[in-house]
């Protein structure tokens, strides 16, 4: 395909002003068509020698560069992806896994030549309408409610390129990255038990994510694994909510003697509210969070949590979504499960006797 460049800038010789100047002046000057002059522009080998060097000439001549804009137009490609996230920005900006992911993938971004749209959406109608609109080349969709999963069956249906940083349940042709959140449950919770805690609370995010879902189904079956009780609570991912389930759970289960909380922003609120009631982490509590985002590692004290590979979710999607949008064989699998990693620092520590 020739790309119709539609106009460009010029420079003069001994003038500072930049002047308009379209690809018909140029072929007008020398002697050639309009579509010639875009065969030069892109490199293409069906030009005589004589022509291609006449047309070269005149382009040197006026130091002519197709915009940017020409370009993208004439490849219809924008070079701008969008970065879909349920949520309001206020929430995104406080969330530090969320903000995590745009900073990686801002940074990846940058050196492959793309900007990034950032889209908080309740509905993924917005993305999809500016994908097929042409506004945007391709879509990141963080961390899918079950709501999404409908315009995301779309997205496959009008062969848009999209990647899923999450858990997607509708078929396994579906590009995500997703943590293995069955199995990072399950290691907070068998750390505790090896750590003595027989009575272990466990606050989650909101249900209509998956990966609360899965969860909490970890939570159930290795509790009835080893014969604990129950206290399971569902919260939104944020410092109050961890505040306030914790509250609940110091006023009417006392015996509890360790949290696992579902994400690290509320298990930094429930050392809050442990610290309110004047006991001590982890001395008389321990607590464990899910994320490890940098600020588990400012608070006082550290926060044990479980890794969930920020940066190399952020890295592997950007990956394979400008690959799918510069149609380069693709090297991945569609589903690329990160298995977690279980680190350790001074919110927990054994069951006081």
């Amino acid at each position: 395909m020739v790309l119709q460049y539609s106009y460009g800038t010029a420079l003069l010789e001994g003038d500072v002003t930049m002047i308009k100047i379209t690809i018909s002046d140029i072929a007008k000057e020398a002697g050639v068509s309009k579509s010639t002059v875009s065969r030069v522009l892109n490199g293409k080998p069906d030009v005589l020698p004589r022509t291609k060097e006449r047309v070269l000439e005149v382009i040197e001549k006026y130091n002519f560069q197709p915009s940017a804009l020409a370009v993208s137009m004439a490849q219809k490609k924008t070079n701008c992806i969008g970065l879909a996230i349920p949520h309001d920005i206020d929430y995104i900006f406080k969330n530090q896994y969320y903000s995590e992911l745009h900073r990686t993938i801002l940074k990846i971004a940058h050196k492959r030549k793309y900007l990034v749209l950032l889209l908080c959406c309740t509905d993924l109608q917005e993305a999809s309408n500016a994908v097929r609109q042409k506004r945007l080349d391709g879509l990141i969709v963080i961390s899918p409610v079950n709501s999404h999963l409908a315009a995301i069956q779309t997205f496959k249906d009008h062969e848009i390129p999209f990647v899923v940083i999450g858990s997607c349940p509708l078929d396994n042709s579906i590009y995500q990255i997703r943590i293995n959140d069955y199995k990072g449950i399950v290691c907070a919770i068998e750390y505790l038990w090896e750590l003595g805690h027989r009575d272990i609370a466990f606050i989650n995010g909101p249900m209509y994510l998956p990966s609360s879902v899965e969860r909490l189904k970890a939570y159930h079956d290795i509790t009835f694994k080893y014969g604990l009780k129950k206290y399971d609570y569902e919260g939104r991912h944020s410092l109050e909510s961890g505040y306030k389930f914790a509250t609940i759970v110091l006023d009417e289960h006392p015996e509890v003697t360790a949290f696992c909380v579902s994400s690290d922003y509320m298990a930094i609120g429930v050392e809050k509210a442990v610290f309110a009631r004047g006991l001590r982490v982890p001395e008389d509590i321990s607590v464990i969070g899910f994320d490890n985002i940098p600020i588990s590692e400012q608070v006082t004290p550290t926060l044990s949590t479980i890794d969930q590979f920020i940066e190399e979710k952020a890295i592997k999607s950007m990956n394979i979504l400008l690959d799918i949008i510069e149609k380069k064989d693709i090297k991945y699998p569609y589903i690329i499960n990160i298995e977690p990693k279980l680190c350790i620092r001074q919110s927990t520590a054994p069951k006081s006797s």
